[in-house]
């Protein structure tokens, strides 16, 4: 059973949280609730969490003050956010720590659940992925014969965590392979092979979720947006954006301001 943790401080939403989804059908037990971030470190500090989901503004500690902690504390949770905060600085840090999804409030818990099962699934890909490498060594291009070795799926995790947080920049296969320590043949292979997307096709794929994230939740203008995930040319976001999700950046923001109300 996945643990989870449900971090929210207003009681009625906590409580839905915990009651409606049908956490054990999904194979998943809540092992705690949570009204403040400091609440929900402690209990961070006794279980091993596989999942949390958080709402960002809270008293006595935020929720993105919460996070930042615990991935302090070297935690490997997945994050998903409960958010009806309008505040660019919040989604940009968000985004940096490695959020996995998030939802606007008010919460749709159908469309919750099947966010949660998805992340669900990719954790379990994710344990049996490293059972199946935690034996297997990699012959690293290091002169040193004797440096300690990193699995693909370490490799894999380490580019990830890094085009992540390097989004923004303008990364290309040569940068992220030295940046791992192996050639750029070797990465493109590994990378397809555990992603099942090229580089260029994950790049873009979290370019433009981050990019919707922000159309949502802050009123920074589509150029602002662009630029901040990695297209410092409005006109080429506005088409990147377009073959991607069928409608401009102007129209995403237009359509959800309107489902919202």
């Amino acid at each position: 059973m996945l643990k989870v943790l449900l971090v929210d401080d207003e009681a009625p939403i906590l409580n839905n949280l915990s009651r409606v989804l049908p956490w054990e059908e999904m194979g998943m037990k809540v092992v705690g609730l949570a009204r403040s971030g400091m609440e929900a470190l402690e209990v961070a500090d006794q279980h091993h969490l596989d999942l949390i989901l958080s709402d960002i503004r809270m008293p006595v500690m935020d929720g993105l003050s919460f996070i930042t902690k615990i991935r302090d504390k070297g935690s490997k949770a997945e994050i998903f956010l409960l958010t009806g905060y309008q505040e660019f600085e919040y989604a940009r840090e968000a985004i940096k720590l490695g959020v996995k999804d998030y939802i606007s409030k008010p919460i749709h818990y159908g469309e919750l659940e099947m966010k949660i099962r998805d992340i669900g699934e990719e954790i379990r890909k994710k344990r049996a992925k490293e059972k199946y490498y935690s034996t297997v060594s990699l012959i690293d291009e290091a002169p040193n014969p004797v440096a300690v070795k990193k699995t693909p799926d370490q490799l894999v995790t380490s580019a990830l965590e890094y085009i992540n947080t390097h989004m923004g920049q303008d990364l290309g296969i040569e940068e992220l392979s030295e940046h791992l320590g192996i050639s750029s043949s070797y990465f493109c292979l590994l990378f397809k092979n555990h992603v099942g997307l090229t580089f260029v096709e994950y790049l873009t794929r979290q370019r433009m979720e981050a990019a919707k994230f922000l159309l949502v939740n802050s009123d920074k203008n589509i150029a602002q947006i662009g630029s901040f995930v990695g297209y410092h040319e409005r006109r080429y976001f506005t088409k990147v954006f377009q073959k991607a999700t069928g409608m401009t950046p102007s129209e995403f923001r237009e359509m959800s301001g309107e489902a919202t109300v």
